[in-house]
């Protein structure tokens, strides 16, 4: 078990099969992880507790993660966004950036990122949070 403080962490990720590998990767880490589905669902846990990292997904049936960032920032504008995202273009990290996205990783390449992306974000240490990688055609 890791010595850094234990911290909670939103995972608004609407397939259970990538939130159930999201959550067992960061709480091998010592963090608490909370899943929502929907945006409905994420706004409301929000409301009722503080959370140290949001990551959002691509789209929810109630809206996008776009919505969602533009939401949480509203909401509690110094807490950091992490996007793991299936959209690899140069373009939909940068809607993510204008949005008020901390970081971007695109699935499933950036899958095991996911526990040095998040702590590098929790201990204050983001660096850049969209590193150049080669997608192909895509970047």
């Amino acid at each position: 078990m890791p010595s850094s403080p234990r911290r909670r962490v939103l995972c608004a990720e609407p397939h259970e099969d990538t939130c159930r590998l999201i959550t067992i990767l960061l709480e091998r880490q010592g963090h608490e992880v909370v899943s929502a589905g929907t945006i409905a669902e994420c706004v409301g846990l929000v409301g009722d507790g503080r959370f140290d990292l949001y990551m959002v997904d691509d789209d929810y049936i109630d809206g996008t993660a776009l919505q969602l960032c533009k939401r949480l920032r509203e909401m509690t504008p110094e807490t950091p966004i992490l996007f793991f995202s299936a959209q690899a273009f140069r373009r939909d990290r940068e809607l993510a950036l204008e949005a008020g996205a901390t970081a971007y990783l695109t699935k499933p390449q950036d899958l095991f990122d996911i526990v040095s992306t998040v702590n590098s974000i929790l201990s204050g240490r983001s660096g850049n949070p969209f590193p150049r990688r080669k997608t192909g055609s895509l970047d």
